[in-house]
């Protein structure tokens, strides 16, 4: 269910990080996070097509993956344009009436097209407020007929 769903005028305990896991301040005014303040890893693809650099480029994706979970990824070839685009139309489905958005809406993890808020809000003590839409698309051809229809522009926008 979609937290603007739930018809609560105020933040449900669920939603607020105990003190211990939240950001503060520092005396310097700089954001420091208790998990960690190492810097985001950042994986540069334009030697990907190199086959000498490409296990070395293999293993920072496993070291960014098993120490963070996630990275910034750089020369992946995509366009600014198409990204910008892509960022446009989400906005514009995240900004649609909550009874179209609630036609995608889930709790069935393994559906190819899924609209709602935290990933697991039954096992999860601490849920992050964000709505989110995923779908599968790969292959492309196989799975863009089940893409959102609204806004008019998501399907040609984020291909």
């Amino acid at each position: 269910m979609a937290v603007s769903q739930m018809g609560r005028r105020n933040v449900t305990q669920r939603y607020i990080l105990p003190l211990l896991h939240r950001p503060t301040l520092t005396d310097r005014n700089q954001l420091q996070h208790c998990f960690s303040t190492r810097p985001l890893p950042v994986i540069d693809l334009s030697s990907l097509d190199n086959p000498l650099l490409r296990s070395r480029l293999v293993r920072q994706v496993s070291l960014a993956c098993k120490e963070f979970g996630f990275f910034q990824v750089i020369n992946h070839g995509i366009p600014v344009s198409l990204t910008k685009d892509a960022l446009d139309v989400a906005q514009e489905f995240f900004d649609l009436p909550n009874e179209t958005k609630m036609r995608l809406a889930s709790d069935n993890v393994c559906k190819s097209v899924r609209y709602g808020t935290s990933l697991n809000h039954i096992k999860d003590k601490v849920q992050y407020w964000r709505d989110f839409i995923k779908h599968y698309s790969h292959p492309i051809s196989t799975w863009i007929d089940s893409w959102p229809s609204d806004p008019p522009t998501y399907k040609q926008s984020t291909m």
